[in-house]
């Protein structure tokens, strides 16, 4: 025996709020309520008829009654149905036809002529849009220290990593603002004094000491200094042998 054969019909959230709360009012009793019936309406000679379909009870809502049934069942092959029970989901059938469900106008149901909404629809448009431009505004009074603590909170959330790109550009910054700009000739006897201190050094040490950008240093450096390629010295700068028997005066 095949397996049962089902139809999914997508409707507006408004049309399945309304079954679901049939639905659910209908628990206690042995049969499930009557949604609506499908129509078939005469079609054009050698095109499929059109399926509409027309609700049983409104339940007293404003809602349309008439909804178009739009075929949409191209690849549904392998697709199945379940029907959420008490303790899990119980198969209700393999999908057969897929649809969905389109508000009817009344120019369409031919009730009327021009592009006339169905009455129900427009109420319910009209209720949405009042519900949109509502708006709900609360004030409340807040000290310094409740700003303090939003800032901190939200300072929290940032990724370790943007915490860390903040600190490092932050560092930077301060740098660049204590930073005084020497000229070559200032640099040059600052850099004489330096390997006075002690013989060899590191750019990122010489650039500590100095302020200066490595640039600036590396200008300098190839006049009066060499790099050490090898050794425990290795990628530290130190005068050239010239400079280490006779330094220039300071």
């Amino acid at each position: 025996m095949g397996e049962r054969q089902v139809w999914l019909v997508k409707v507006p959230t408004f049309l399945g709020k309304r079954w679901r709360s049939a639905c659910d009012e209908s628990k206690s009793k042995e049969a499930g309520p009557e949604l609506g019936s499908i129509q078939q309406v005469s079609a054009i000679e050698g095109e499929p008829p059109t399926l509409r379909l027309k609700l049983s009870d409104t339940g007293g809502e404003n809602i349309p009654v008439l909804y178009n049934l739009k075929n949409s069942t191209a690849d549904i092959a392998g697709l199945h149905a379940f029907i959420q029970g008490s303790q899990q989901a119980d198969l209700l059938g393999a999908a057969s036809q897929r649809m969905d469900a389109e508000i009817l106008h009344d120019s369409q149901a031919g009730t009327t002529t021009g592009v006339q909404l169905d009455a129900s629809y427009r109420a319910l448009t009209q209720q949405r849009h009042q519900q949109a431009n509502e708006r709900t505004r609360t004030a409340q009074q807040v000290d310094a220290q409740d700003i303090l603590n939003a800032q901190r909170n939200a300072r929290l959330r940032e990724p370790a990593s943007m915490r860390s790109a903040i600190k490092r550009n932050t560092e930077a910054r301060n740098a660049r603002a204590n930073q005084i700009k020497l000229d070559s000739d200032q640099l040059e006897r600052l850099l004489f004094q330096l390997f006075e201190r002690k013989p060899s050094w590191k750019m990122n040490d010489l650039r500590a000491e100095t302020r200066q950008s490595v640039e600036s240093i590396k200008k300098i450096l190839e006049n009066i200094a060499v790099q050490n390629t090898r050794g425990p010295s290795r990628g530290e700068f130190e005068l050239k042998s010239e400079y280490k028997t006779s330094t220039p005066a300071v």
